[in-house]
């Protein structure tokens, strides 16, 4: 027989049938069934039961305390969970069993709007994916700041929508759960997105008419496709989150060419957001850049890093605000000093705007309010053309909205009121009457102490059974008559009076009628903040844009960047540039390095030791590239730069074990990409291409894709190799030129100097490397043995085959016929090793039999030992 409290949690259970559900039951919330059994395996919290099912089947059960429920809730949501938190929404009532309660919020990882949930520095966003055959719409939405991000492509171009998501990093991805649907959700897990499956999509003349408020006068112009991914975000948020729809008022159509494309791999290998290591923004671009003093600054700065510009006035735009900045150090600390103030007021306002915000929030905006003024002034310097003045015109007269907040609300922490007193004259009268009345309560227990002589005599309140006069029980003899028992406790006796009744009963009704008074007044302040709601935003955003900007003058004034110069031809010259996440982690001074990209020296080919600083070049040109068009100063003493649309990076090597690729097939499908992808004017690094197969077939596509990205890409590409053979290329190919990462030998060992620099390396010095890295000698000294064994073995080859392809770059076909060559040389040595290994093994067996003879007494043998004897010998032989 199920109770009435579980009863109720299968009433709302059934309602909320995708989530898991928090049952409020006094000060915890509990968790059911499987949502029990899935939530103490996230939360590592103990499960246990409590009562049975009709069948008699017991009932899985755990819990978590009231007062650290947003501990937990962050790690349900971050874990994939959608979370239902049903409340108490009333007290409890003598007598009366079951409590009446509701689902209050739906928590999903895309739809989170609590501060305390979210991560301060990233932006959280919600994506609704809707495809058909012909086309693929994709909306991202921010519910706290109220912006959406529209875009479209084509259904096939998967790599396209990755890329996108890889800028975003949205939360969570809704899809309709239809056959396009379950087919894009099954690649979307595979690269761990959270998605969800809308089941049921709204199209009622609702929809419609809330699409055509908020677009307006673009509603006509929205292409059925988008219009039905608008379908599925209203309902989404129809069903989780009601309160942002209204929120949703900043739309931005956007075409993905429009900024620096950065696919999911280049961001992955060039760090820029989340290292490798642990997927932190330790030792990111990020983390370098990131000097901006409020969380919305910070978020600004890594949109503008995941989302780099390709317009040149745009680029020019930031980088004359930073200019100033730099040069100007007094006003940048001023201005830095102010923003320190600011806290995160888009968030604030993002949490007004869905009517979550707290008396702290309004607080935190009357703190931002003081300060915005001065703001404003210290910009008023700047040229009515510059960015800088842009962001000025963006900051309104707030004056009335802060005199209202500050006679309104009350900013003082001490005390548990959140309007002001001398606000409201009715307000005033009541909390004078609560404070007559707590004096009066006071009086009246000198009275009685008094009247009985019972000097321990307390009139106390608790909240079942509101004022009562307490006597101890050693002292109840002496309670007058007039005293009416209310409870019976451990070691006293509570009472009660007439005068105490009307005395509780006129306190009471003056709290009452004060928290009804404050809470009415509280609300109508609300909706007036809510009217500057726009102009709150406006400033926001700009603010946040001047604090990004203000960390960028930082960081390029404490590191000695330089502005980057841009040009329309293909010339890109970096004079002495550096590694800007390697040089902030040194000790020591980052050793710098020259880029000199033309139509004469388009396509790099550099050799070198391991460790010998190829990769960190490769990055480092990249970095700057993405920097300088963020509108950000570089770490270089000049850099003349011309503008990319694409970079693409061939960096390292992984399997995909979720796909089921090989670490070759990782590496051919990122390479795949970039031939197919490139443009003449995309920056494309490769590192080590075909190194993941045999040596021949490595070569041969290594040789096949320099000539391909030189011949028709024809993008500026950095290609960094082990293959020494790839190097007489340049002889065939006026625009491909060699470097290498320089090196030297000591008398203890190789010394590597980390200067790129034109030439061939003499080798790779694999041996040297392996041992500054202290591999064991005695590896070392075999290795020595097999790789001069190799050096022979190569020599012969050449001169067999009349090829020598240190010489000579080979053909595809010659490479083939070395490869086969090679196989049947390999095959005549092991011929050879196993007739020698047959040979051996006969010598043996023969000195074992002599040596068997010659210990023999056959002067002593019986013919039955001789026999036994001869057999033996027979099986050795």
């Amino acid at each position: 027989m199920l109770t009435p409290l579980m009863r109720q949690y299968y009433d709302i259970k059934n309602r909320y049938p995708d989530t898991l559900l928090l049952f409020q039951v006094g000060d915890f919330y509990e968790l059911f069934f499987e949502d029990a059994q899935r939530a103490a395996s996230v939360l590592g919290i103990t499960l246990t039961q409590r009562g049975t099912t009709s069948t008699g089947e017991p009932i899985p059960l755990c819990g978590v305390p009231l007062h650290v429920l947003d501990t937990y809730l962050a790690k349900l949501v971050k874990a994939g969970f959608k979370v239902a938190i049903c409340d108490q929404l009333e007290a409890a009532k003598p007598g009366v069993k079951t409590i009446e309660r509701g689902v209050t919020q739906v928590l999903t990882p895309g739809t989170l709007t609590d501060s305390r949930l979210l991560d301060d520095k990233s932006a959280s966003y919600l994506c609704v994916i809707f495809s058909t055959q012909e086309a693929l719409a994709v909306i991202f939405a921010e519910l706290l700041t109220g912006q959406l991000f529209i875009t479209q492509c084509e259904p096939q171009a998967f790599k396209l929508l990755e890329t996108e998501l890889s800028r975003f990093l949205p939360d969570e991805i809704v899809i309709p759960d239809n056959k396009f649907g379950k087919a894009l959700a099954a690649k979307l897990q595979q690269l761990s997105y959270t998605v969800t499956l809308e089941q049921s999509v709204l199209h009622a003349q609702e929809v419609t008419d809330a699409l055509n408020q908020w677009l307006a006068q673009q509603a006509s112009q929205v292409s059925d496709t988008v219009r039905s991914a608008f379908a599925v975000l209203y309902t989404y948020l129809k069903r989780n989150n009601e309160r942002a729809l209204s929120n949703l008022k900043q739309f931005s159509f956007y075409n993905p060419d429009d900024f620096l494309l950065l696919d999911s791999a280049t961001q992955r290998n060039l760090e820029l957001v989340k290292n490798t290591q642990d997927g932190t923004a330790s030792s990111t671009l990020f983390s370098v850049l990131d000097k901006a003093v409020t969380a919305m600054g910070s978020r600004t700065l890594k949109k503008w890093l995941l989302r780099p510009l390709i317009k040149q006035e745009l680029i020019e735009q930031r980088l004359d605000a930073v200019s100033f900045l730099v040069a100007d150090l007094g006003t940048r600390d001023h201005l830095r000093a102010l923003l320190k103030q600011l806290g995160d007021i888009e968030r604030i306002v993002g949490r007004i705007a869905l009517r979550r915000a707290q008396l702290q929030d309004y607080v935190c905006l009357l703190r931002a309010l003081e300060v915005v003024p001065h703001i404003a002034h210290s910009l008023s310097q700047f040229d009515e053309h510059t960015l800088l003045h842009s962001i000025k015109t963006k900051i309104a007269d707030f004056s009335p909205l802060y005199s209202l907040i500050v006679q309104a609300l009350n900013d003082d922490s001490t005390t548990d009121w959140s309007i002001k007193s001398g606000f409201n004259s009715e307000l005033d009268r009541l909390r004078t009457l609560m404070q007559q009345g707590t004096q009066a309560v006071v009086a009246l227990e000198r009275k009685e102490q008094e009247s009985t002589g019972i000097n321990s005599l307390k009139i106390r309140f608790n909240g079942a059974h509101g004022y009562g006069i307490e006597i101890t029980k050693a002292n109840a003899h002496l309670a007058p008559a007039h005293y009416v028992r209310i409870q019976t406790l451990v070691n006293r006796e509570r009472y009660t009076t007439q005068e105490l009744k009307d005395l509780e009963y006129d306190l009471s009704r003056a709290r009452t009628d004060s928290a009804q008074v404050e809470k009415e007044l509280f609300e109508d302040i609300k909706k007036q903040v809510e009217v500057y709601l726009s102009s709150l935003k406006k400033l926001a955003y700009a603010l946040s844009y001047l604090d990004a900007l203000s960390g960028l003058a930082e960081i390029a004034y404490s590191n000695n960047y330089t502005r980057p110069v841009f040009n329309t031809e293909r010339v890109f010259t970096i004079v002495a540039g550096r590694h800007p996440v390697i040089e902030a982690r040194l000790q020591t001074k980052f050793i710098p390095n020259n880029t000199e990209f033309s139509d004469a020296a388009s396509l790099w080919i550099i050799t070198g030791p391991n460790m010998g600083g190829k990769s960190t070049y490769l990055r480092q040109v990249a970095l700057i590239s993405i920097m300088a068009q963020m509108g950000s100063f570089v770490p270089a003493a000049q850099a003349h730069i011309s503008i990319v649309d694409r970079i693409f990076t061939r960096i390292g090597a992984a399997d995909n074990v979720a796909e089921g690729k090989s670490t070759f097939l990782v590496e051919m499908e990122e390479t795949a990409a970039i031939c197919n992808q490139a443009t003449p004017r995309s920056l494309v690094i490769l590192d080590e291409v075909g190194r993941g197969t045999s040596t021949f077939d490595g070569l041969a596509i290594a040789q096949a894709v320099v000539e391909y990205i030189y011949t028709h890409v024809q993008a500026r590409c950095l290609f960094a190799t082990h293959y020494h053979e790839l190097t007489v290329l340049a002889q065939q190919y006026p625009g491909i030129v060699l470097y290498y990462a320089a090196s030297t030998k000591a008398s203890e060992g190789i010394v590597l100097l980390h200067k790129i620099i034109p030439g061939v390396a003499d080798g790779s010095f694999g041996l040297e490397v392996a041992k500054l890295a202290q591999l064991p000698e005695l590896v070392l000294t075999r290795a020595r043995v097999i790789a001069q064994e190799l050096l022979v073995r190569e020599q012969q080859l050449a001169a067999s085959t009349g090829s020598n392809i240190t010489i000579k770059a080979p053909a595809v076909n010659q490479l083939v016929a070395l490869e086969s060559r090679c196989a049947e040389l390999e095959q005549r040595k092991r011929e050879l090793e196993l007739y020698r290994e047959q040979h051996d093994t006969s010598r043996k067996q023969e000195h074992t039999v002599i040596q068997e003879l010659s210990k023999l007494d056959c002067d002593n043998l019986t013919p039955r030992q001789a026999l036994d004897i001869l057999c033996r010998l027979k099986e050795l032989v």
